[in-house]
């Protein structure tokens, strides 16, 4: 590790690095890896072992959910007219299924489970992750279940979302149905992303998951690094 980036991580730390100090030294430096770890994973909904939270949404949040999906409609018509597949479209609306009590902790049970961005700006980013699936699918890969588009609070922290990424409706996470399946698209999308078509790619050891960040606004890597 060079010495640029072991000082940046303990001034995250907020360690001190004088010599004398290395037991503070060795704190602050682990201290500063969860902390960079916490921003640059998504999704630890997909990781073993992870507990969610139950933050109830307000009035106003769970008001802005209902503008988004009164919109379900129009969402559906523009995301056909961009070239996406109709199922991957209608299957981009919906939260995790295998987090669904946690929607409904943080929601209520009565509230439909399904997220549309109410603003309609955030959805080209939706649309191009959408084209993206469409062509590792032609290419011969399985796709099982395409979710998490937009994600947004307290729901995205309750499943251990990242803020700045879902809930700004830039990403969806795709399972594949196998994992020779996921490694494949790991390595396509790797390519894809050298050439600009998506920003950030999110790997979940254990999981057939990949997170595609089309919009995101930190374009990175994270669980696995691209070839």
């Amino acid at each position: 590790m060079n010495g640029l980036l072991l000082a940046l991580l303990l001034a995250a730390a907020g360690a001190e690095a004088s010599a004398p100090q290395l037991d503070p030294l060795k704190a602050g430096f682990e201290q500063a890896l969860r902390r960079v770890e916490t921003i640059l994973e998504d999704d630890r909904e997909f990781l073993p072992g992870f507990e969610p939270r139950c933050t109830r949404a307000s009035a106003s949040q769970i008001a802005t959910v209902d503008r988004g999906n009164a919109l379900r409609e129009r969402y559906l018509n523009a995301c056909a007219d961009a070239g996406a597949e109709a199922v991957w479209c209608a299957q981009s609306l919906r939260p995790n299924p295998d987090s669904r009590s946690t929607f409904e902790c943080t929601y209520g049970p009565s509230q439909p489970h399904q997220l549309i961005h109410p603003d309609p700006s955030t959805w080209p980013h939706a649309f191009g992750a959408l084209r993206l699936v469409s062509e590792l699918v032609e290419g011969g890969l399985r796709v099982c279940l395409i979710n998490n588009w937009w994600r947004p609070e307290p729901y995205n922290e309750n499943v251990g979302g990242a803020a700045g990424r879902h809930p700004f409706g830039t990403a969806v996470d795709v399972k594949f149905c196998t994992m020779d399946d996921k490694e494949r698209a790991f390595d396509e999308l790797c390519r894809l992303r050298a050439q600009g078509r998506l920003k950030a790619l999110g790997y979940y050891p254990g999981s057939t998951v990949l997170h595609l960040g089309v919009g995101d606004r930190v374009g990175n890597t994270w669980g696995k690094a691209c070839p």
